[in-house]
């Protein structure tokens, strides 16, 4: 049985999940309508997406062992940087602790 906090943190990443597949789905807009999105660090207009890993103790999971957990992000091309926007608000305050 899990405990609270492990709860939490299983309903965090199942919302972290969520968001994600939201994230993906395709939105039927005219391009003409949108605005371009630049690298906040360098002004490049060409990103690839990757992986930020978080790692989460079996303690909390319930498990043996840690668990990985993959949330998609989408980083600059020509940099690296991955702009504030593109993280999810939870992993975003946890830049600032």
């Amino acid at each position: 049985m899990l405990n609270k906090q492990s709860k939490a943190n299983l309903e965090e990443v199942e919302s972290l999940e969520l968001k994600s597949r939201f994230m993906q789905q395709n939105i039927n807009v005219d391009i003409n309508q949108t605005l371009p999105v630049l690298c906040e660090e360098c002004s490049g207009k060409y990103f690839d997406q990757t992986l930020l890993i978080r790692k989460a103790s079996g303690l909390l999971t319930g498990q043996s062992k840690p668990s990985y957990i993959p949330i998609p992000v989408f980083a600059c091309k020509s940099c690296g940087h991955v702009n504030g926007d593109f993280l999810p608000k939870e992993i975003s305050s946890l830049d600032d602790e």
